[in-house]
């Protein structure tokens, strides 16, 4: 069953050809095998501000004890800092086996691409086959890690052929046609020219094809070309791309053969499994291999569907980035997003859970609003919106035990993509996705889609507690200096609420005014300070008096309170008297434990009127 048979998968990028592919072989080899998979995935190095600040709280949402095996792509990953941190969880948590796929450094078992041997290979084919004497290496420079041991295999090859290769031969560019002409203009001004370029990789090899013919070269005739990946461009270029394909779904395949063996019992994970790739010979080196090119008419058809599919994304993203802005309230966010889901291609299920308290102010905040501690339930989280076949299922809260309610676990090989929703160090919850059919679909624009959320949730906690602190400082800002009571404004507010509500219901409202007595005589016998601690007592005494909910209460000036008491048809008065009552109770004890030279009295008068039409708050006190 499902909560039984699991694997973890730890992979970033996911919307890239390479992490789609290999996640969906270990997805598709793990369901025939009857394991479901759930995939963490994260967008570091993504540079998106404070969005991409807090990517390490992919490590809240897994249940390490649930999983049989865990594949950590760690190649996937931009940031040293997420990767590391992801290795030392892993350690710490997991008792099953990690297979980490990786091309270096790997702390884990590790499966590898054999991407170093088919450089070699092409150095050799170029030199026994094409008689090249002077190959050059262009490289990338953002992606050293790979680039590099690429180069010192062509060089170790021509060294073994004995063959020079120069410094002058390898430059490092980006993936731009500024840089990689530099670096093609460096090569072919040299008094001999070059008879071949290994590039890096297809995307640095179409840019090189390109500047080539424009310089009238041709190609294979006057110089052969190389690049790695097997891109689609790579088979519609003319001539078509000499290049390397990778069996990157094979390898998928393989990390879960690897993974199920161990856990079986029949072979530990072996130290290093290489998976090897393998050259393809085209029309870039070879003039008796060009293929005649498809139609061209499919490849534009390609391309133009690939920019109209950019084009809507980024309509998409506009749109709903615009709907959501205005958004105050988190339910009113969630009707706004079930008009969009459709537009995440070929998504089946999307859902967005949220941790207790993900709201909650921060202690500093609770501490000037006067907030008490929150008292959600930890163990609670909230299913705030599910959408499933078309269907938008309701609201609820589930405990935190699962990852998600396990109603929702309605197949038995389900395999989820989970990624986090936060916003710089703020962790919301995270978002939980299938796609039809086991498809691993996610591309770019399902990250703008996930941006956006993340944005309405940030701005829904930024107005929650800009609401909180300004409702603070209005309260302060209504409130006497002396006796914290509600002054003349903050009363009037209150009051004019109060009064409103009586009309509604038909109730009538009680206007008390109250006065400390003998306030003069307490100021020329004693002073302007004890006249003011008098003042502050009986406002204590009149607060401490109130029980209910409907009253008002202020410090008007002087010795004068007022109050206004709500008074349903039964009470006929009898809650006003206790209100005196109260407050003569409270001044009784004062007067007899505290050794002043004083005593503090209040008196009152009090009328009750009943509201039947338009009454203002001077006419309750006339």
């Amino acid at each position: 069953m499902y909560h039984s048979r699991k694997i973890g998968i730890f992979v970033s990028h996911i919307f890239g050809d390479y992490q789609r592919t290999l996640c969906q072989g270990i997805t598709d080899r793990a369901r025939e095998c009857g394991y479901a998979t759930e995939v963490f995935a994260s967008a570091d190095g993504e540079d998106f501000g404070a969005y991409g600040n807090g990517e390490k709280s992919v490590l809240r949402i897994p249940h390490f004890e649930d999983f049989c095996g865990v594949v950590f792509a760690s190649g996937t990953y931009l940031q040293k800092e997420l990767r590391e941190q992801i290795a030392r969880i892993l350690r710490s948590k997991c008792c099953c086996p990690v297979l980490e796929v990786a091309q270096h450094d790997a702390v884990f078992p590790q499966l590898k691409l054999g991407n170093g041997l088919c450089a070699a290979n092409l150095t050799v084919h170029l030199i026994e086959e094409h008689h090249c004497r002077r190959i050059c290496y262009l490289g990338c420079s953002l992606e050293r890690v790979s680039s590099d041991p690429r180069r010192e295999l062509c060089a170790q090859v021509m060294a073994q052929h004995g063959l020079t290769f120069r410094t002058e031969d390898a430059a490092d560019c980006e993936y731009t046609r500024e840089s990689v002409n530099r670096a093609l203009s460096d090569f072919l001004a040299a008094p001999e020219k070059p008879d071949a370029i290994l590039c890096y990789n297809d995307r640095m090899a179409v840019i090189t094809m390109e500047f080539l013919l424009r310089q009238g070269l041709r190609i294979p005739e006057d110089i052969c070309v190389t690049g790695f990946d097997d891109l689609t461009v790579s088979k519609n270029c003319s001539p078509d791309l000499t290049t390397v394909t990778f069996p990157v779904y094979e390898m998928g395949c393989r990390a879960f053969e690897l993974l199920h063996e161990d856990m079986l019992g029949k072979a530990p994970l072996p130290q290093k499994t290489v998976i090897p790739s393998e050259p393809i010979y085209r029309g870039s080196c070879c003039a008796n291999k060009k293929h005649a090119l498809p139609n061209p008419l499919f490849y534009e058809n390609h391309l133009l569907r690939k920019v109209d599919s950019r084009e809507s994304a980024m309509l998409t993203d506009i749109k709903l980035s615009a709907a959501l802005h205005s958004v105050k309230d988190l339910d009113d966010g969630m009707d706004l997003l079930e008009d969009f889901v459709d537009s995440i291609e070929d998504c089946r299920e999307f859902y967005i859970c949220l941790y207790p308290g993900w709201d909650q102010m921060p202690g500093r905040i609770r501490q000037i609003a006067s907030m008490p501690e929150s008292c959600d339930d930890a163990d609670q989280m909230l299913l705030s919106f599910a959408y499933r076949d078309g269907v938008r299922l309701p609201e609820c809260r589930f405990l935190g035990k699962s990852i998600l309610p396990d109603y929702l676990y309605h197949a038995a090989n389900p395999s989820y993509i989970y990624f986090p929703l936060f916003y710089g160090e703020r962790e919301f919850g995270y978002a939980a996705l299938t796609f039809t059919d086991g498809k691993i679909s996610a591309n770019f624009s399902l990250l703008l889609f996930l941006r956006n959320i993340n944005a309405m949730l940030e701005r829904i906690f930024d107005l929650r507690q800009t609401g909180v602190l300004v409702h603070r400082l209005e309260d302060i800002s209504n409130r006497d200096e002396l006796t914290g009571l509600p002054d003349r404004n903050g009363f009037r507010a209150a009051a004019t609420d109060l009064i409103r509500k009586a009309g509604k219901n038909g109730d009538s409202v009680t206007a008390m005014q109250f006065f400390v007595s003998d306030m003069l005589k307490i100021r020329e016998c004693y002073g302007r300070t004890e006249r003011d601690f008098a003042i502050c007592v009986a406002g204590h005494a009149l607060e401490n008096a109130i029980s209910a909910e409907n009253v008002c209460i202020s410090h008007q000036g002087g010795g004068e309170f007022l109050l206004l008491l709500l008074t349903d048809k039964e009470d006929s008065g009898n809650q006003a008297d206790r209100i005196v009552a109260r407050a003569n109770s409270y001044l009784e004890h004062y007067n007899r434990l505290h050794t002043k030279p004083y005593e503090i009295h209040i008196t009152y008068v009090c009328r009750t009127v009943a509201v039947t039409g338009t009454v203002t708050l001077e006419e309750m006190f006339m």
